[in-house]
């Protein structure tokens, strides 16, 4: 399957969904690595305008589910039951912007039986770092 059928498919199973909700795109998937991105808009911001630490957490926890579904599924289907489910994420918000667009990128550094563990950047449109988070994903199925 090639990966633009891989991303077409993907936006159309996350149709309807918060990964559509909040306007996050997968722009890129490799062999466990994802590569996305979110637009500022004033309903993802917090009180003091900046985005708003769920929105930038939601970004890397939908790309990092992305880039471990590109290890349970290397071919390019999409089997919904064994899709990667987080079950831990360490998080650190070192920075936060009131523009532009954040890019999270997300790399698979464990790739088990029934667990996967992506690290996930964050970064601003200019490359200024927001966000690191290290997810652990459950593999669910036989």
């Amino acid at each position: 399957m090639s990966s633009d059928d891989r991303l077409r498919d993907l936006a159309h199973i996350t149709a309807g969904t918060m990964v559509e909700t909040l306007g996050i795109r997968v722009t890129a998937l490799g062999d466990g690595t994802a590569t996305g991105e979110m637009e500022y808009r004033t309903d993802l911001r917090q009180v003091a305008g900046l985005f708003h630490a769920g929105a930038i957490l939601a970004l890397a926890d939908s790309v990092a589910t992305c880039a471990a579904f590109t290890v349970v599924s290397p071919e390019g289907e999409f089997d919904l039951a064994r899709f990667p489910l987080a079950i831990q994420t360490s998080s650190n918000v070192v920075g936060n912007v009131d523009r532009g667009k954040l890019v999270a990128t997300a790399e698979a550094v464990h790739r088990g039986r029934t667990t996967i563990v992506v690290e996930t950047k964050v970064r601003d449109g200019g490359g200024k770092l927001i966000a690191t988070t290290t997810t652990t994903l459950l593999v669910p199925g036989p």
